[in-house]
């Protein structure tokens, strides 16, 4: 097969997978994408430049899989008129970029010259690692993982035991140990295959038969606020008058003097630690024990006279008073500042930042917040939520996790289906419920076994009322973290070395 024909067929591979994420989710076409893309390595390493030709192939895959996957991070950029031409680099040079991840993987699997079953298990070894090492490197960017695509199926619940990563490693593995049952002679072509069926095998398992929630804590009622405020609204007159009004009759109408916690979402009011007159009536409207969580940014002055900015969640009380404070530790790079950015202003590309005196500063960390009769928490705003065993602070652990966050920059269509479904992996992995509060949506209750007990629609004003769930005891996963994935890999890695090489039918 010549290269073109190869890169193209990755290129149709990676567009496949697409669909094997939200809100598709058939994780079915996921596993045959990548037994295709497996084949095309495995059909690279048997050329006269086998190296370079799999990292190409990798990159096809990668940029078809990216684009298709991150194609509404466009929309972000039609709410600024002065940015929209930047959008079609934005759609195509993050693809792109994500891409040469996977052109490393492909690269370092050809490397080892292996084919057929033992190359599919180096294959499965690479990629999982690059996979990891993309959820860290230049700040981390782990959406979209493989494992994403099962949450809807009992191999979720394995997250609580291996992490969504541990997930993704296994989605590979079914999905490379494919290529070898086509491609290999003799029995071993069956190995990677057969291993990958008992590890999904056993993750179902786990699923199926995994224990109820620990039902302990006390009883405590929740009041979700969605304003549903896109971008495109905020530059309109008497923007700020009118999402008041939307947000206090939706926050403290019929039913609130039930609630024990209101929940706003991300950067919904800004600075509102510094408005008297807002605060004064947040706390006219609550009762005493009553509290709201509010998304807000705030801001601090420096000693040298300049002023530091945060995207923060503050805890107000029911005499209007900000009792506790949760400022962003993990910051949306390009979103809330600028790397390297005397570079960029070289470029004028300072309007991507967040518009607050340029950039927001990061949060000392995690912190897990605690407030007279509530249950105690950790906050998540926005970004926060994709990070895997990233998402409770050390110490005494949350008995819950609030996610706010506006995702009115993700458009209407795949991209919040996307944001939410890794906030319902943070609660399986952890065994905690999670508290979603978005803009526009997708607003929802999650329980600590990932299930969406009650959702809103996209781009609707409403309130959601809800009992938290459950909480489970510690899992694997939140004692452990991706230990269980660096073993995986191992054994991946070791199993490909030692298994007989294969040439191809």
């Amino acid at each position: 097969m010549n290269q073109l024909a190869r890169m193209g067929l990755a290129a149709l591979a990676g567009g496949a997978a697409v669909f094997g994420m939200a809100p598709f989710n058939l994780w079915p076409v996921l596993l045959l994408a990548l037994g295709v893309f497996a084949w095309l390595i495995d059909d690279a390493v048997g050329t006269a430049r086998p190296i370079r030709r799999a990292a190409w192939t990798g990159w096809a895959f990668g940029f078809a899989y990216f684009a298709g996957g991150f194609y509404w991070i466009g929309e972000a950029f039609y709410v600024d008129p002065s940015t929209i031409w930047m959008m079609p680099f934005a759609v195509t040079l993050l693809p792109a970029g994500m891409a040469l991840y996977y052109a490393l993987a492909g690269g370092v699997a050809a490397a080892f010259g292996r084919r057929g079953a033992a190359g599919a298990l180096i294959l499965t070894a690479a990629f999982a690692t690059v996979e990891f090492v993309r959820g860290f490197l230049f700040t981390g960017f782990p959406w979209n993982l493989f494992g994403s695509a099962f949450i809807d199926a009992p191999i979720a619940q394995g997250a609580a035991l291996i992490g969504v990563y541990g997930l993704t490693f296994a989605a590979m593995l079914a999905g490379f140990s494919l290529a070898p049952l086509v491609t290999a002679r003799g029995p071993a072509r069956a190995v990677p295959f057969a291993a990958g069926l008992v590890l999904l095998g056993g993750l179902f398992g786990y699923g199926m038969t995994r224990a109820n929630p620990d039902v302990t804590g006390a009883s405590v009622r929740l009041r979700v606020v969605q304003p549903d405020n896109p971008q495109s609204e905020k530059a309109q007159r008497d923007y700020m008058r009118r999402l008041w009004q939307r947000l206090t009759g939706l926050t403290f109408g019929a039913g609130a003097d039930k609630i024990d916690v209101f929940i706003w979402p991300e950067g919904v009011i800004g600075f509102l630690d510094e408005t008297p007159e807002a605060l004064t009536a947040i706390g006219e409207a609550m009762a005493p024990g009553q509290f709201l969580l509010a998304g807000s940014a705030r801001r601090e002055l420096t000693d040298d006279g300049g002023t530091r900015y945060f995207n923060a969640l503050l805890a107000i009380d029911g005499e209007g008073r900000v009792e506790a404070v949760y400022d962003k530790a993990h910051l949306v790079p390009f979103g809330e500042y600028l790397p390297f950015p005397e570079a960029f202003r070289m470029l004028d590309i300072a309007s991507l930042t967040a518009r607050i005196g340029g950039a927001f500063t990061a949060g000392p960390g995690l912190r897990t917040l605690e407030l007279p009769g509530v249950p105690a928490f950790g906050a998540l705003i926005c970004y926060e939520a994709l990070f895997p065993h990233d998402v409770v602070a050390v110490g005494p652990r949350p008995r819950w996790l609030v996610n706010v966050t506006d995702d009115s920059w993700f458009g209407t269509q795949t991209g919040p289906h996307q944001h939410l479904t890794a906030a319902r992996f943070r609660a399986i992995e952890e065994g905690l419920p999670v508290i979603r509060a978005a803009t526009t949506g997708i607003s929802a209750v999650i329980d600590a076994e990932g299930t969406i007990v009650s959702a809103t629609e996209l781009q609707t004003a409403t309130a959601l009322d809800a009992d938290l769930p459950a909480a489970y005891a510690d899992t694997l996963f939140a004692r452990f973290g991706h230990w269980s994935l660096a073993l995986l890999i191992l054994i991946s890695l070791v199993s490909g070395l030692v298994l007989p090489g294969q040439r191809a039918k």
